[in-house]
């Protein structure tokens, strides 16, 4: 029984979202919102289709709300993202 447990964690944690998860479901969320979105939509919608997730993987169930603003300066350092100067404030557009 020790082993099966053992391997329902390890599993867990292979399948733990970290905040680098986040860059894809804002690109996920903006794509649903036609492109361009006020940052409370893209969470609104990062939470409902990926609540479990959140909640599952650890301090980022947490810190998700805070980290979101990492993974958006991320993408506008590859190019993803428009910079934060060339749109609305509190909306975060696909380049």
């Amino acid at each position: 029984m020790g082993s099966h447990l053992q391997l329902g964690n390890a599993e867990r944690e292979r399948n733990m979202k970290t905040r680098k998860d986040l860059c894809d479901w804002i690109v996920e969320a903006l794509k649903e919102l036609k492109g361009s979105g006020k940052i409370a939509k893209i969470r609104e919608i990062i939470w409902q289709h990926h609540k479990d997730d959140l909640i599952n993987s650890g301090n980022l169930h947490f810190t998700w709300h805070e980290d979101i603003f990492w993974a958006a300066t991320q993408l506008r350092a590859k190019g993803i993202l428009k910079n934060a100067k060339a749109t609305s404030k509190s909306v975060w557009e696909l380049v």
